[in-house]
């Protein structure tokens, strides 16, 4: 028959084993707040600092606005294309469809005689623009363009004659020969008294 325990004995025991659990889950528990501890220092230091909401559209705004103003093309004056002015371009074409040999009869009164006309490619208004012809008397004139009209009319104004002209041959040098330009065709008159008119066309 077994001895009853006795109860002192008992309780400490039962006391020392309790101390132990107790202490043992205490060091279970620092363990695991250390772990948990190192996590979180770990992470904190090897990820970046996440940027607020509007701190991020703040930073992809700005980096747009500078690639436009990097990619936008800026016009300068100096690659700025000029417009030709109004009158440059007509007037030019109009001379070049006039450039070259223009021959006719010409009246005056009522006696018709021969008119060439030759026109240099270097003629421009209020220069030198080549000669005019007579066979009447004779006359070989050089010729300066005093202005273009519309229609389109040419003014041409004699400015010398050659050395084999007549010394008859009338000097003009205000301007008053006109010649107006159509199909291959120049229609010519005097602006002094009208007395002399003909047709020259395009001599190949």
């Amino acid at each position: 028959m077994a001895e009853p325990e006795d109860p002192e004995e008992t309780a400490a025991a039962t006391s020392a084993r309790g101390g132990r659990s107790t202490g043992m889950w205490a060091a279970v528990a620092t363990l695991g707040a250390a772990a948990i501890t190192g996590a979180v220092s770990l992470t904190t230091h090897f990820l970046p600092p996440s940027e607020a909401p509007d701190d991020q559209s703040a930073t992809a705004l700005s980096t747009r606005d500078a690639s436009s103003e990097a990619t936008t093309p800026v016009d300068s004056p100096s690659t700025a294309t000029r417009a030709p002015s109004s009158g440059s371009a007509p007037r030019s074409a109009l001379l070049e469809k006039l450039t070259g040999t223009w021959s006719g009869q010409v009246m005056s009164g009522s006696e018709p005689f021969t008119l060439t006309l030759v026109i240099t490619s270097s003629c421009v208004e209020g220069g030198p623009c080549g000669t005019m012809t007579s066979d009447l008397l004779p006359c070989v004139g050089n010729i300066t363009l005093v202005k273009i009209d519309d229609g389109p009319a040419f003014d041409f104004a004699t400015g010398s004659f050659t050395s084999d002209s007549s010394s008859s041959c009338d000097l003009r040098t205000g301007g008053g020969d006109y010649f107006v330009l159509g199909d291959d065709v120049l229609s010519y008159k005097t602006g002094y008294d009208g007395s002399l008119h003909g047709t020259l066309r395009r001599v190949p």
